[in-house]
């Protein structure tokens, strides 16, 4: 699917805990069907600052009698997502997309998801990519405190449709098992629960992930943040380095990368 740059109608404003939210925009009908990890890049203001698009993986995609929908959940941390965080129902934004590759999908499971806070937003199209396929998975979540879990309980019946469960951790305790993600996380892993994983989140978890696939011999698939000034490789901005020494753009190449093609 070519990426188009699409003046999209904010349908919806969903507020959870802050600093996060949900903009529900109309979209394309062909992007009801975007693979699980894709990209858009959305312009925050009409006028030059701020100046660049942000990046936002896609959280939900769906059609309807009325045609597609996308869902993107985004934590307001500065101007840009400050100002979406203002939008309201009616409003237009230009959405260029979708952009990048997106998530390899397993023939069979059980999998798991690895999902650090804001991370868990490629996630939740995936975990219903899977339910589709009749995929079972379970969904290991973590954050800061309860409120860096947005949309905790919708992931949890995602889990269960799929036949499997929610571990929820937080490091001051306030959800779930105290700690960090990867605590529960490697303990599923040294007991051969799965064949596969899947995982977004900071670049320090991710490099931990990269660790624990190589040590369990298990193989898995990163969304990567990085910074990105133009979505399609112009600008070069998002480099990732490879374990050969070279460079791959996030935004091209990925931002979903095998963990074993990234040099952590």
């Amino acid at each position: 699917m070519l990426p188009s740059d699409h003046a999209a109608v904010v349908e919806r404003v969903v507020e959870h805990p802050l600093p996060y939210f949900s903009l529900l925009l109309d979209a394309p009908p062909g992007w009801a069907e975007l693979a699980a990890g894709q990209f858009v890049m959305v312009r925050a203001g009409d006028g030059l600052a701020p100046f660049l698009r942000r990046a936002f993986s896609v959280h939900d995609a769906s059609s309807s009698p009325a045609g597609a929908r996308i869902e993107l959940l985004i934590k307001a941390v500065g101007p840009g997502t400050r100002a979406l965080a203002g939008a309201r129902p009616g409003d237009r934004l230009s959405v260029l997309g979708p952009l990048g590759h997106g998530f390899s999908l397993p023939a069979e499971g059980p999998v798991a998801l690895v999902a650090g806070g804001i991370g868990s937003a490629p996630l939740y199209l995936l975990g219903r990519r899977l339910v589709e396929r009749g995929v079972r998975f379970d969904l290991f979540y973590g954050g800061r405190g309860r409120a860096d879990l947005p949309c905790l309980e919708r992931f949890a019946a995602l889990a269960r449709r799929s036949g499997g469960r929610l571990v929820a951790t937080t490091e001051d305790g306030s959800a779930g098992e105290r700690g960090l993600v990867t605590g529960p996380f490697e303990r599923s892993l040294a007991a051969g629960e799965f064949r596969f994983f899947y995982a977004c989140g900071p670049m320090g978890l991710l490099a931990r992930l990269a660790a624990l696939s190589a040590a369990h011999g298990v193989a898995g698939e990163a969304a990567l943040e990085t910074a990105m000034g133009c979505g399609f490789g112009a600008c070069l901005g998002c480099a990732v380095p490879r374990p050969d020494g070279r460079f791959a753009l996030c935004c091209q190449d990925g931002p979903v990368f095998p963990f074993s093609e990234v040099a952590w």
